[in-house]
């Protein structure tokens, strides 16, 4: 058997030392960019002892020098700015960018339904809101890529060749392929190095500028105009700096890659599915490859290899034969024909279907009533029927749902809310906490989760220290499992004493709605290795008692869910054994 929380752990080592390379490779472009202007310009300069004997000396102004480097540094991190601000809005800045469509989460179409379906089954599974779903409807070539910053802007995308070939189980490996990029934290990592590489290549087009520049005054009779000597030095400056960035970032990719695939495996329990998704790709003369424009950029966003590389070194993808053979190491190198999912027909008495089919039966086992189902699809309807939601269970004390169900709900809601007009919202969202504010913890969560998902991040900025954010939170959690104040300081402390160092004492917190709002919004930006030692320690402190509760397990995940750290029950059952 595949050791696939070894795989995880290797890539996540590789990768640190990745960006750490980067990181290097950028300040030595900074430098050579520097001398390279410098000796243009006379900062630096070669010199000869009088009469032209002697030794010869390179002189360096070092005030001159420091000035050019400050200013080399302020172009390419503006240019880096620039771009990183351009893609700020979310993931479907770049899915439009590469020619993608969004697909309305009320469509009726049978196969973008099917591909909504999966998505939404997975975003279940995965304790989170439901991310937008792109189609790249002229891409025939069999691909996917998930972008954006947080849940809120966050989406995933599928070609046309990618819908149109994969059986249920199969998309539903690559979908969760996807979600590990966005739990592991892999779309913001990406969209750095899109905008690092944007400052890098604006070197190059700096060169460019001079040569052009240079060309130009020549028809002027201007002789000594040093602006194409520099133009040529910055081209290949840039062009060197473009070709290290690429390799740095391709090695980048490669390592998550292989993360992704063993996290999607251990999310769905089903190598088969995953790997039967390579052979695909193998089996088409098109493969993965991507032919918009844009591809170039955001190839290492992909599933698959999107552009095609002239040596190994460059691609942003591990070779698909080393992806299938970690994934089934018996597999015998040959590819199977090409076929359309129609072709593929889901044997129910397979131990492979019936693996696939888990993620779908845990959304059916929530039993959602299809009406009810429809309407979430729907701006309009989904607001009404959130409120009715509310209004049932706080109201007249009753409801249908159980906490499990009415997470789901919130989250299944979220497409068609984020469709609503500005004020629409802001109306919802009014009503929500006016019934939230005497409500439990539970539910109060739930509308911090709604606000939080369609109110930008400014709404938030208010901030409590980081030990009191981390001691209100484990508070909560301490007081929602246990009855018994002397049981609930010992689950605090239990919580604390592994994790943290300095949080104040179980009794010297208090836990307001208003100090758990400030706390969320503390403990939502913090690194993710900060965020995992937060989530053991909510943890620690909710199995104190060698038993997670209904009311701990539910407030768990909604908090989890409200710092953009969601815990999918695989996660949760790995952080238990820690």
């Amino acid at each position: 058997m595949v050791n696939f929380f070894s795989h995880q752990q290797e890539a996540k080592r590789n990768t640190t030392l990745l960006v750490v390379l980067f990181l290097i490779a950028f300040a030595l472009i900074i430098g050579v960019t520097t001398l390279v202007i410098g000796i243009g310009f006379g900062v630096m300069e070669s010199r000869g002892q009088p009469g032209g004997g002697g030794a010869q000396e390179f002189a360096i102004d070092p005030q001159a020098a420091m000035m050019t480097a400050l200013v080399v540094f302020a172009v390419i991190a503006t240019v880096m700015l620039v771009k990183w601000l351009a893609l700020r809005p979310g993931g479907h800045v770049v899915a439009e960018q590469l020619g993608g469509q969004l697909v309305s989460p009320d469509s009726q179409d049978p196969t973008e339904r099917r591909v909504l379906n999966v998505v939404e089954e997975m975003a279940i599974a995965a304790n989170m809101p439901v991310p937008a779903v792109y189609i790249l409807p002229e891409e025939s070539a069999i691909n996917a890529f998930a972008a954006g910053y947080k849940s809120k802007d966050a989406v995933i995308g599928l070609t046309r060749g990618a819908i149109d070939s994969f059986s249920r189980e199969q998309l539903q490996a690559v979908v969760a392929h996807e979600f590990s990029h966005i739990l592991n934290g892999d779309m913001r990592l990406n969209i750095r190095l899109i905008a690092a590489l944007a400052g890098i290549l604006f070197i190059s087009h700096m060169g460019r500028m001079l040569i052009y520049s240079g060309a130009m005054s020549r028809g002027r009779n201007n002789k000594n105009n040093i602006g194409p000597l520099i133009g040529i030095g910055l081209l290949i400056v840039g062009a060197i700096g473009v070709l290290f960035g690429n390799l740095i970032k391709a090695a980048v990719s490669r390592q998550r890659e292989y993360l992704a695939d063993a996290a999607a495996v251990q999310f769905t329990r089903n190598p088969d599915g995953l790997a039967g998704a390579l052979k695909q790709i193998g089996a088409r003369q098109q493969g993965s490859k991507i032919e918009h424009k844009n591809a170039d950029e955001a190839a290492h966003l992909f599933f698959g290899q999107a552009i095609s590389r002239w040596f190994s070194l460059m691609s942003t993808h591990p070779p698909l034969e080393q992806r299938i053979k970690r994934l089934q190491p018996s597999w015998d190198g040959n590819y199977p024909e090409p076929q359309s999912f129609h072709a593929q027909p889901e044997s129910p008495d397979s131990s492979a279907a019936a693996n696939a089919a888990m993620r779908s039966e845990r959304f059916a086992a929530l039993a959602i009533p299809a009406l009810l189902l429809e309407q979430l699809h729907q701006p309009q309807p989904a607001a009404k029927a959130l409120q009715n939601l509310f209004v049932e269970t706080l109201t007249d004390g009753s409801t249908k749902f159980d906490a499990a169900q009415q997470l789901a709900l919130v989250e299944l809601a979220l497409p068609a809310l984020r469709k609503l007009g500005k004020p629409e919202q802001a109306a919802l969202l009014e009503d929500l906490k006016a019934r939230t504010e005497n409500a439990d913890l539970f539910h109060w969560g739930l509308y911090q989760l709604l606000a939080r998902q369609l109110l930008p991040d400014s709404a938030f900025a208010k901030r409590l220290g980081k030990g009191q954010a981390v001691a209100v939170t484990l508070r909560a959690l301490a007081d929602a499992g246990h009855s018994d104040t002397a049981e609930a300081a010992a689950a605090y402390q239990h919580g604390i004493k592994r994790h943290f160092k300095g949080v104040p004492d179980y009794s010297a917190t208090e836990v307001t709605k208003a100090q758990l709002e400030l706390a969320l919004n503390t403990l939502s930006g913090w690194s993710p290795t900060a965020s995992e030692r937060l989530l053991k320690c909510w943890i620690a402190c909710v199995q104190y008692d060698r038993e997670i509760t209904a009311d701990e397990r539910k407030l768990l995940l909604t908090l989890s869910a409200c710092i953009d750290e969601p815990l999918p029950d695989e996660i949760l059952d790995e952080l238990q054994q820690d």
